[in-house]
């Protein structure tokens, strides 16, 4: 049986998945096997396979379209590895990724669950660095995954024995079903993490977080699910709701941004940028976008430091 089951959801993008498949290929380490789940795609994406000779590619095809959950859940329900990797099919992994991670999960206690690691971000448009996310938490990181998600899914390798533990992916949550996720494992596992830019991700605009609906339903599922760890957390419980606030005005409805940026003013009081929020909300929802993209900077390196406290 292979160590590692590496699992790549795909869904039409061809264009992407050929490099996706030959970066998980050129690993240094290579007792694994290539789960590759198609969701239905209507391109060339079965050519693309067809063509890769690779005796550890193993291809399962979706005769309708069940989206990302769904398909992550199939890519573990069919694997054999003792650890469950994820590359999304339009990123990539560099070389001794798999190397690195495994060397730590082979000698761990059973109290740790899973190991990330550093990413890179690239604009697809002119492949420039976007940002940098460097990791720095480990151990014990319930608390600060509440507050934010900082494991992009490609960086993780997770024992399977998680999933047994906490369940597969939620596929009621149509966005941030990753987050989901860890906070799951978080309750249950131990988390460690290699430093070093393991994983180059492509930002576009075609990636489900420029689809406002599914995020406002993702973190209405989300804020929900774990209300019972929300409420003795309390400034965790109030970024969700800024961020659920901010969607909201983004999708044009104010009346229920402004509402979640009270709520979470209620439960934080002292965090200045919810005073900022809900003032420029008051501009409309045009005047609340035009002024959050002036704010954005091009590059940024997101070092965990700004969760702390």
């Amino acid at each position: 049986m292979p160590k590692v089951s590496v699992i790549i959801p795909t869904y039409n993008r061809a264009e992407y998945l050929k490099q996706a498949i030959a970066s998980a290929l050129g690993q240094t380490f290579e007792d694994f096997e290539l789960l590759i789940v198609d969701d239905c795609s209507s391109d060339n994406t079965s050519r693309i396979i067809e063509n890769c000779t690779d005796t550890r590619i193993r291809y399962i095809r979706n005769n309708e379209n069940k989206g990302i959950s769904a398909v992550r859940n199939i890519g573990i329900n069919n694997s054999r590895g003792e650890y469950i990797a994820f590359l999304d099919d339009d990123d990539e992994w560099f070389s001794d990724k798999l190397e690195k991670q495994v060397s730590m999960l082979e000698p761990s206690s059973p109290k740790l669950g899973a190991i990330y690691t550093g990413v890179v971000s690239v604009n697809m448009a002119n492949n420039k660095v976007v940002k940098l996310r460097i990791p720095q938490y480990r151990g014990n990181i319930l608390k600060k995954m509440l507050l934010q998600n900082f494991i992009p899914t490609p960086s993780i390798v997770l024992k399977k024995a998680c999933f047994e533990k906490v369940g597969l992916f939620d596929e009621r949550v149509p966005y941030g079903e990753d987050h989901d996720m860890w906070i799951r494992v978080a309750e249950k596992f131990e988390f460690d993490y290699v430093e070093d830019l393991l994983v180059k991700h492509r930002v576009h605009e075609n990636s489900i977080s420029s689809n406002i609906s599914a995020v406002i339903m993702g973190l209405e599922r989300l804020i929900a699910k774990h209300q019972r760890l929300f409420v003795n957390y309390k400034r965790a419980y109030s970024n969700n709701q800024f961020k659920l606030g901010a969607a909201y005005c983004y999708d044009g409805n104010i009346k229920l941004g402004r509402g979640a940026f009270i709520k979470a003013i209620k439960l934080n009081p002292l965090d200045l940028r919810l005073y900022y929020n809900l003032a420029i909300s008051m501009l409309g929802a045009e005047g609340y976008k035009k002024l959050k993209e002036t704010k954005k900077n091009y590059f940024t390196i997101e070092s965990q430091n700004q969760y702390n406290n």
